[in-house]
C-alpha cells in the first residue's frame, strides 16, 4: 500500500515537473514571436514614414505605390506583404503614430499604473487633443526638413541649380527618419519598441486604423488588446460592440498589467501563426532572430530558433495566407 502511495505520489511530482517545463516552453513561444512581431510593427512603420517622406518631397503622386509594390515583388517574388493595400497601411501606421504620439503614450502608460475612470478619460482627452492639427504640424516640419537637407547638401549652389539636383537624392532610412524626428535611430527604436503600438498584431493594427477611433480611444484598445489577448477578429467585435463607452458608463477600469499576451489567448494563438510575421521571416523553418525584448520585464535574445519546434504539426497545414487574412479583413470592412 506504501509502495502504491508513494508511486502516485512519485508521478504526480512528475507531472508538476513537466506542467512547469511546459509552461516554460509556451511562454518562451510568445516572447520570441513577439519579439518577431514588434520588429515586424517597426519595419512597417519606418517603410511607411521613408515613402511618406520621398512621396511628399519628390512630388510623387499616389499611383506611386502601386509602381513601389510591383518592383519590391519583382525584386523579391517570395514576399506578399508588400501588396499596394498593405504598404498604404505602412504609410498610415506611420501617419498616426509620428514619434510624438509614441512618446505620449509612454507617458500615458506611467499614468496608468494606478488607473481611475477619471485619469482613463483624461488621458484619452489629451491623447485625442494631441491628433489635432498633428498634419499640419507635420507639413511644417517638412518644410523645414526639406531647407535643412538644401542647406547641408549645396549650400553654395544657384536656387535654380538646387531645384534641380535635390529631388534626385533619395537618403536610407536612417537618414531619412532623422530628418523627420530629429532623433537617432536607436532612440527611436526604445521609443516605439516599448509603446503600446508595439504590443499587438499587423491585423488588429488595420482594424484600428479601419475603426476612424480618435487615438485616445485606439490607444485604450491596444491596453485592452493585450490584457485580454484579444485576436483582430475579437478587437473587432468590441470596438462594433461599443465597449469603451460601456465600460467607462459602468465605470469599470482594469490595471493593464500585461505587457505579453498570455500563451493560451487568442492573441497570442494568432501571432504564432501570423502569414505577415512569417513572410518577413522568408514562406523557411527558421528565424535567425538577436532581438533585445526591451520592454518586457525579462528580456531574452534568441540567437538561433526553429519554427518547426514552436508550431504544432496540425496547425501548420492551417495557416492562413497573407491573401486568406487581406481578404477576410475586406470582407469585414464592406460588412460596416
Amino acid at each position: 500500500m506504501e509502495t502504491l502511495e508513494n508511486y502516485k505520489t512519485e508521478r504526480q511530482n512528475f507531472e508538476m515537473f513537466i506542467d512547469v517545463i511546459g509552461s516554460e516552453i509556451e511562454q518562451a513561444q510568445v516572447k520570441l514571436i513577439s519579439a518577431a512581431n514588434v520588429q515586424m510593427l517597426l519595419h512597417y512603420w519606418k517603410i511607411g514614414h521613408f515613402i511618406l517622406f520621398h512621396q511628399k518631397r519628390l512630388g510623387w503622386g499616389s499611383k506611386v505605390i502601386d509602381k513601389i509594390s510591383k518592383n519590391i515583388r519583382d525584386k523579391y517574388p517570395g514576399k506578399k506583404g508588400y501588396s499596394p493595400r498593405n504598404l498604404k497601411y505602412m504609410c498610415q501606421f506611420a501617419k498616426l503614430y509620428p514619434l510624438e504620439i509614441l512618446k505620449q503614450m509612454l507617458i500615458a502608460d506611467k499614468e496608468l499604473e494606478t488607473p481611475t475612470v477619471a485619469k482613463i478619460l483624461s488621458i484619452a482627452r489629451t491623447l485625442n487633443d494631441s491628433e489635432i492639427g498633428q498634419e499640419a504640424l507635420a507639413q511644417i516640419q517638412m518644410a523645414h526638413s526639406e531647407e535643412n537637407i538644401i542647406g547641408q547638401e549645396a549650400p553654395a549652389q544657384l536656387e535654380g541649380l538646387i531645384a534641380q539636383e535635390v529631388p534626385a537624392q533619395i537618403q536610407n532610412i536612417p537618414e531619412t527618419l532623422f530628418v523627420i524626428t530629429q532623433e537617432a535611430l536607436a532612440q527611436i527604436e526604445i521609443i516605439f519598441v516599448n509603446s503600446p503600438v508595439a504590443k499587438i498584431n499587423w491585423a488588429s493594427q488595420m482594424v484600428l486604423m479601419d475603426s476612424k477611433l480618435p487615438l485616445g480611444v485606439r490607444y485604450w484598445y491596444m491596453k485592452q488588446s493585450v490584457e485580454f489577448g484579444w485576436s483582430s477578429t475579437i478587437l473587432d467585435l468590441q470596438i462594433e460592440s461599443g465597449l469603451f463607452q460601456r465600460q467607462i458608463k459602468n465605470q469599470k477600469i482594469n490595471n493593464f498589467t500585461a505587457t505579453l499576451p498570455k500563451p493560451q489567448s487568442d492573441l497570442a494563438n494568432y501571432l504564432l501563426k501570423d502569414p505577415y510575421i512569417f513572410d518577413l521571416a522568408g514562406g523557411k523553418d527558421e528565424i535567425m532572430a538577436q532581438y533585445a525584448l526591451e520592454g518586457y520585464n525579462q528580456p531574452i535574445g534568441v540567437s538561433d530558433y526553429q519554427l518547426s519546434k514552436a508550431i504544432p504539426d496540425e496547425l501548420k497545414s492551417a495557416l492562413p495566407t497573407i491573401e486568406e487574412v487581406e481578404r477576410e479583413l475586406s470582407y469585414l470592412l464592406e460588412k460596416k
